[in-house]
């Protein structure tokens, strides 16, 4: 690369869990500034366009445009300012890997605001949002567990808006478990804990949690009620599991609310199931 350096990226992306790009959004990175005296962030601007090293990794031919925005000749990457800590700086939605080198720091700017601009639209982050939301009040106890909790974004939000209830997040990849870490640190979130593990086999003792969550999880599963069943033996007898799932997207199987009703019914739950937004919302007890 011709380019001069001016930092370098620290987080806990890989080339192997960069595939789930989409949960990058939310995560936070950090960026040491080296060699460069001025200051390239300011407290006058929210967002910055931060030129990176490309990643290491091409996506489908469906999602082509994540090729061209970030696994090219170079990435660029539209970041919201956290806050600075001597000559780094935290940013949040840096679509780069760990030791990638930063050319350059952009502040976002008015010029950059087009009400008209055209782009295909994701939907399914919208209604990921209105599901969230409409979701996380209904959620009490002592002990809360996402499973298949991604980058904790949910998670995070969940522990910082009930502070006073323990809140624990799984899922396979243990780089994936220290970038949630880093992330609730950052943002100063400390009734909570990531676990690796599986969905099949879940590291916690019966009965355990009284609520559980899965959100847009248990459609990439070749054995959903296997982890019903998993599901079911760390719930409290008197605790809830709160699932949300595309009834648009899926991998193997297209399941409609009656689809999870059953599967529901078959691991031994009581169950309410309701379409809204395309989106099959369940909620299973004991």
């Amino acid at each position: 690369m011709d380019q001069l350096s001016i930092g370098k990226v620290y987080n806990y992306a890989s080339e192997e869990n960069m595939k789930i790009l989409p949960l990058w959004k939310q995560s936070i990175s950090a960026i040491e500034i080296m060699g460069v005296k001025e200051e390239l962030f300011s407290e006058e601007y929210s967002h910055y366009i931060v030129i990176h090293d490309a990643l290491n990794i091409r996506f489908p031919e469906s999602r082509d445009e994540l090729n061209r925005r970030f696994c090219a000749q170079l990435g660029a990457s539209v970041v919201r300012y956290i806050r600075k800590q001597g000559n780094v700086h935290y940013v949040r939605g840096l679509m780069a890997e760990n030791g990638a080198s930063i050319y350059s720091i952009l502040p976002y700017t008015s010029f950059d605001l087009i009400e008209n601009a055209k782009f295909p639209k994701n939907s399914m982050e919208e209604r990921k949002i209105k599901a969230f939301e409409e979701i996380i009040p209904l959620l009490n106890g002592e002990k809360i567990l996402d499973v298949g909790c991604g980058l904790g974004t949910l998670t995070i939000k969940i522990a910082a808006m009930k502070p006073d209830i323990s809140v624990y997040g799984v899922d396979l990849q243990e780089s994936l478990m220290k970038q949630c870490r880093f992330n609730a640190e950052i943002e100063g979130v400390g009734n909570i804990k990531f676990v690796a593990g599986s969905a099949y086999e879940l590291p916690f003792e019966d009965a355990y949690f009284d609520v559980i969550t899965c959100f847009f999880m248990l459609h990439h599963l070749d054995d959903v009620p296997k982890a019903l069943k998993e599901i079911k033996r760390v719930l409290k007898p008197t605790g809830e599991v709160f699932v949300v799932e595309p009834i648009d997207h899926f991998h193997d199987i297209q399941r409609n609310p009656d689809d999870w009703k059953k599967l529901f019914i078959d691991a031994g739950y009581a169950v309410d199931v309701r379409k809204k937004h395309k989106l099959s919302y369940i909620k299973g007890f004991l």
